[in-house]
């Protein structure tokens, strides 16, 4: 049963991995070409738009949360890999369940936090100073967004090892 909720939850979490990465790349992509454009325009005319400036960094969040879950699940996240590497077996499989049974519970945790602030950035009502105004909220979600993509990894990572066979 374990194994069929995993491979379930393995394909949601595929499709997810492909959203977040996509996400992180265009806001990575506008960030370059919205810095670019505006050195070019400050040179050419003399004046920019402060927008262009101002929104790469706005939007950061968007790139770096999501990816989270993405990290930890392809095994990319910085790590010290000292009792990994001086377990085998069953010590090895049950400290890989630890690990992410701990990753899920602040996953969720960080998750609902997230919701949390949120709804209260949302009743404030208050919006970026720039020329093109976004309410603080729009770029607030993206904590609660990659911390639920964090836990859903997690969970995939712990019902993973507690469907594998230990490895001698």
């Amino acid at each position: 049963m374990l194994g069929v909720v995993h491979d379930g939850l393995r394909r949601v979490n595929d499709v997810i991995a492909v959203l977040a990465m996509a996400i992180a790349m265009a806001v990575v992509g506008f960030a370059v070409l919205a810095v670019l454009a505006g050195a070019i325009e400050r040179h050419t005319t003399g004046m920019g738009y402060a927008w262009m400036h101002d929104l790469p960094p706005f939007l950061m969040p968007w790139c770096v949360f999501p990816l989270l879950g993405v990290l930890l699940r392809q095994d990319r996240h910085i790590i010290v890999e000292v009792a990994p590497t001086m377990l085998k077996g069953e010590r090895l499989r049950l400290l890989r369940i630890v690990v992410a049974a701990i990753c899920l519970a602040a996953g969720i945790a960080f998750c609902v936090a997230g919701i949390a602030a949120v709804s209260f950035f949302r009743l404030l009502g208050e919006v970026t100073e720039t020329e093109i105004e976004i309410a603080f909220w729009w770029l607030y979600a993206a904590f609660p967004v990659g911390f639920g993509v964090f836990a859903l990894c997690a969970l995939e990572l712990l019902l993973r090892e507690l469907t594998r066979k230990a490895a001698t």
